[in-house]
């Protein structure tokens, strides 16, 4: 495997929301104890705010190696250092060592990519000959001090409000204007969105409701040879169907009772531009076949009227319903839908990239007029809006953030207490042991297990998680791992964990 290759895709999938780690990679150049290392890779994402490097943790990987184990450590009042040995043929050769801040809230998700990155190293480690900025020999280790017990040159951590953390500075997505985050995932729809918008074809776009359907449209259009033209939308949802036809087609004066003057229907007034159905699935099937014509022949014809008027229209459709259901049921054409679906787009729901929220959240406080540079949250409130599923995605996030100014508008610090009862005390999806006997594919029933077995070990041992993960044959660490890996939010209480 080509290792610069392998590196590019491994760093697609490090946690966007992490605001500052660093790594090593090392390859022992020997199998005796005393062989040399060498620095094969060193890699780091974000800026201190001192600027300065950190040197290689060479004695932390020494002793790593020498006992062939993982360890975890704490150089310093914020510093964090985990050290995996790599074993490409059962033994330890090499190490990767990753450098990261003791109160980062993204923390268990570094932690999971580099045991990741880690057990997938193995094949590669041979072919990496040298460190992307030179190769480095180590041959003496009596000059060698352990990171451990010796600081070294560390990177600064950012300041805290009130123990708080404070809310990023909120990234608009390339590509998407008026969307917020860093996800991987909403990194690639912008991509796509570029991509699209110089096309002509209709575009059909699922998600849940509340993903900001209509802003991807939106910014779509504006990316577009049309964006000077009319962008039109319309929620199919919100209209009853006796208006229906007349608000999307027009009507001549008296064509109908009520019809007192002439009405310029929607389809009639994007032309050039671009028409956004959103909620297509409530659209009457009567007027499925009407709009089907249109985006056939190109034409719209008011009601009341004989004439045909030619159009040019860019359609997007969005839909939260699952269309192939609807169409099972007979309630939308399958005609109709492949009109629309000649690109599918999938919005992500927010539960799905939990790092927006901070930048979500800043965004949404800015635009109540809050400074969102002089706001902080505590890291257990951050983990209950991350752990939350949000039914309503960003809009319910939204209505979220209006709800805490209203109730503490002199509060700089969003604490656990301040969040809606359902967030901050979710009723935890309790997994029985009934529910493991249902077949499942392999990989849902063993997240199921796992998930049982902590609870299940942690009500044994009152809640002491020390003790639940000497029972469950894991390290302290790593069973808050796994703890994060699953949102088990419920388990993390305001005032920290238990010990044991």
């Amino acid at each position: 495997m080509d290792t610069h290759g392998f590196w590019q895709e491994e760093i697609r999938s490090f946690p966007h929301g992490c605001h500052f780690c660093a790594l090593w990679v090392m390859r022992r150049e020997g199998f005796e104890a005393t062989s040399p290392l060498r620095l094969l890779h060193h890699w780091s994402r974000g800026r201190s705010e001192s600027g300065s490097d950190l040197d290689p943790p060479l004695g932390a990987v020494l002793k790593s190696l020498d006992q062939d184990r993982e360890a975890l450590s704490f150089p310093g009042p914020r510093a964090a250092l985990w050290v995996e040995p790599i074993r490409p043929d059962g033994r330890a050769e090499g190490a990767l060592a990753l450098w990261f801040e003791a109160d980062e809230p993204w923390r268990e998700g570094v932690f999971l990519w580099g045991q990741r990155v880690a057990g997938r190293l193995g094949p590669v480690l041979g072919q990496w000959e040298s460190a992307e900025h030179g190769s480095l020999l180590i041959s003496d280790r009596t000059q060698l001090q352990l990171f451990e017990t010796d600081s070294p040159r560390r990177t600064g951590t950012r300041v805290h409000a009130r123990k708080g953390i404070l809310l990023p500075r909120p990234l608009t997505i390339p590509g998407l204007p008026g969307a917020v985050g860093v996800s991987q995932e909403m990194q690639a729809l912008g991509r796509t969105v570029v991509d699209l918008a110089a096309s002509r074809a209709n575009i059909l776009l699922k998600g849940e409701s509340g993903t900001g359907k209509e802003v991807v449209a939106a910014a779509i259009h504006a990316a577009s040879p049309r964006s000077g033209a009319p962008f039109v939308g319309q929620n199919c949802a919100a209209l009853p169907e006796s208006l229906f036809e007349s608000e999307l087609f027009g009507h001549r004066a008296g064509a109908f009772t009520g019809a007192r003057g002439d009405k310029q229907g929607l389809l009639a007034s994007a032309d050039k531009g671009t028409f956004f159905l959103d909620e297509i699935g409530d659209m009457p099937l009567a007027l499925q076949i009407k709009l089907l014509r249109v985006m056939q022949e190109r034409r719209v014809r008011r009601i009341g009227e004989l004439q045909s008027h030619p159009v040019d229209i860019r359609f997007i459709a969005a839909s939260h319903k699952d269309l192939t259901a609807e169409i099972a049921a007979g309630r939308f054409r399958l005609d109709l839908y492949y009109r629309l679906k000649v690109v599918c787009l999938e919005i992500p729901p927010l539960r799905q990239r939990p790092e927006d929220i901070p930048h979500l959240l800043a965004f949404f406080l800015r635009k109540q007029g809050r400074i969102s540079g002089r706001m902080a949250v505590t890291e257990t409130a951050l983990t209950a809006l991350q752990s939350w599923r949000w039914p309503g995605n960003v809009r319910e996030l939204e209505n979220e953030v209006q709800r805490i100014l209203a109730l503490y508008p002199g509060e700089d610090l969003i604490r656990l207490r301040h969040l809606s009862a359902e967030i901050r005390s979710p009723q935890s999806d309790d997994i029985r042991a009934e529910d493991l006997g249902i077949l499942r594919n392999l990989q849902q029933a063993g997240a199921m297990l796992e998930q049982y077995l902590i609870r299940k070990a942690l009500a044994v041992t009152g809640g002491r998680k020390a003790r639940a993960a000497r029972r469950l044959g894991l390290s302290r660490q790593g069973l808050y791992k796994k703890i994060a890996r699953y949102g088990m939010a419920d388990l993390i209480g305001e005032s920290g964990s238990r010990g044991g």
